[in-house]
């Protein structure tokens, strides 16, 4: 919504409905199939000293809602991480803004004609020859084999489609990346301050699952309430104690910071994570 050239949102909180408005966008997460997540900085009407970060992004419905996980967490006391405000299911027109139901209006994808089921692997069958001590030879391929049928595609075969739902978070600190730390002794205490964090989230009971270096942050900004660094990003997150699975498709975790454990399917665990 737009008033006196001032964007903003209306939230229900505390029983009051307060306006948050939007200061500029801070990131945008550009995607054709994802979280899409894109964060806004923002305040509060009436107190533009007090930052807020607005965050929406698409989350598997078998997740847990990162709202939750934040507001319980700030409610333990964990420090160093990012402090819960607010978060809300997005709804449009009373409804709740998710894939299936309202982006794809209930569109059945199992009805279209090009839809592929799910088959069995055929058994695989070299193609070329294997000598007695193991050691593939170099023997052309035979005719007789040329007719044998294809591997299976790397794509998976299309099941029942993932759903996604269009969550919001707005978060109480505001910094920017670790790496962009004016000094390398700045960097080197907001490292530590992030650790903390991490442990504090531990003791808690929540594992991040997600340490990346955008989700380390640091706050060089006196003026600027905000934990002086802390974590960001507990959509992934969980409760250590939890039953089982969520469910969700996909590895958890950025690849490139996943450790070779969780890259083999091993369980999460908090060294893994740090």
């Amino acid at each position: 919504m737009t008033a006196n050239d001032e964007r903003f949102i209306e939230i229900e909180r505390d029983s009051s409905t307060e306006r948050v408005i939007v200061d500029e966008v801070m990131q945008r997460a550009r995607c054709i199939a994802g979280r899409a997540t894109t964060c806004w900085k923002a305040h509060r009407e009436g107190h533009p000293e007090v930052p807020l970060v607005i965050k929406d992004s698409w989350q598997y419905s078998e997740r847990d809602e990162e709202g939750e996980l934040l507001q319980e967490a700030t409610r333990k006391g964990v420090v160093n991480v990012a402090r819960y405000y607010y978060h809300e299911t997005v709804t449009v027109y009373g409804t709740d803004d998710e894939i299936r139901g309202n982006i794809r209006g209930g569109l059945d994808v199992t009805r279209a004609a090009n839809y592929m089921r799910e088959r069995t692997s055929p058994s695989n069958t070299n193609t070329a020859g294997t000598s007695r001590d193991g050691r593939y030879s170099s023997r052309k391929r035979s005719s007789s084999k040329t007719g044998a049928p294809l591997p299976p595609s790397k794509r998976p075969a299309v099941g029942a489609l993932p759903n996604r739902v269009h969550r919001r978070v707005i978060l109480q600190d505001y910094g920017k990346p670790i790496y962009k730390a004016t000094f390398r002794s700045a960097l080197l205490a907001a490292l530590e301050g992030c650790i903390e964090g991490h442990e504090s989230l531990h003791k808690a009971d929540f594992l991040h699952r997600d340490i990346s270096i955008n989700n380390l942050m640091v706050n060089e900004d006196d003026d600027n309430p905000s934990w002086p660094s802390f974590l960001i990003d507990l959509d992934l997150a969980i409760k250590e104690q939890r039953e089982g699975v969520s469910g969700a498709k996909g590895k958890t975790g950025t690849r490139a910071f996943m450790a070779i454990g969780a890259l083999l399917g091993e369980q999460h665990s908090f060294m893994q994570t740090i």
